[in-house]
């Protein structure tokens, strides 16, 4: 079914429209007058309407002019607020960006941190694997101890000498002790083992026999690894040839004190043995 065409009155401009119908309505009533016979006394009416359609015309054209000018008045405002708009929007995209700048400088930051934090670790785990051999705290555990005396009857040349308990504490080294203490006097690396006169000296401390050796470890495997090693081998040659006291003990629980850190000041290369009598460390 075709669509219905729409009204005139609904298509046609409403000047248009209010000027044509005021016309029409003069003339069909002058028309109505002259076929009575009748004078057109309206013509004063019609002046009036002619003039009341000029004034809305005129209010129309005002008000399209004002429109017009309303019209200008908004695109000025839309342009500035478009303007706006894309300042804002490029503020926006400035903020952005430096919100990613940032998020990637903490995230960079983040991973110098746990960098950091994982290099801490290492050397607090390193400084803990080195505080006992070190001897920079006290120690506690199973081990052995072993009680040393010259060789009965007094003979100088059967006493224990600087080099004798130096070969002892090298071999249990070897054999895997973690701690050794003489005669309550903790041993570092620093530590030197010399004679003066027919004393012992343990890092410049004079000792007298008998010399008590402990030594924190497997207790169970410590004696049996010391003979293994060349200078546990050499050690046990020197107490059967010049018949030192030798006494070892399996023990469950020794307690080793710290060491009294000294500042190095120079040291040759060998073992304890090796250097025997020779002055490692002078820190009096």
């Amino acid at each position: 079914m075709p669509d219905k065409p729409l009204p005139e009155h609904v298509t046609t401009p409403l000047l248009t429209l209010i000027t044509t119908r005021s016309l029409d309505e003069d003339y069909a009533w002058v028309a109505a007058r002259r076929q009575k016979g009748g004078p057109v006394e309206g013509r004063s009416l019609s002046w009036l309407r002619i003039g009341v359609v000029a004034v809305f015309g005129l209010l129309a054209t005002l008000v399209a002019v004002q429109s017009s000018r309303d019209a200008d008045v908004q695109e000025l405002g839309r342009a500035a607020l478009v303007s706006r708009i894309e300042e804002r929007r490029a503020e926006l995209a400035e903020l952005q960006r430096e919100v990613r700048a940032i998020q990637e400088a903490n995230r960079e930051a983040g991973q110098q941190i746990q960098a950091f934090r994982d290099q801490q670790e290492e050397a607090a785990a390193r400084i803990r694997r080195l505080e006992v051999p070190t001897g920079f705290i006290p120690v506690r555990g199973e081990g052995v101890r072993m009680i040393i005396d010259d060789a009965p009857g007094g003979d100088p040349d059967f006493e224990v000498r600087d080099e004798d308990l130096a070969t002892l504490v090298d071999g249990l080294w070897e054999a895997g002790a973690e701690a050794i203490a003489v005669n309550d006097f903790r041993l570092t690396a620093l530590t030197g083992i010399r004679n003066t006169g027919r004393a012992i000296h343990v890092g410049g401390r004079p000792l007298t026999p008998p010399y008590v050796v402990e030594a924190v470890g497997d207790n169970s495997a410590l004696q049996a690894d010391l003979l293994q090693t060349s200078q546990g081998a050499e050690w046990f040659t020197l107490v059967n040839g010049l018949g030192f006291v030798y006494e070892p003990e399996n023990v469950d629980e020794l307690h080793l004190p710290a060491a009294s850190l000294r500042t190095l000041r120079h040291a040759v290369e060998g073992t304890a043995a090796d250097n025997a009598g020779k002055e490692r460390e002078v820190d009096p």
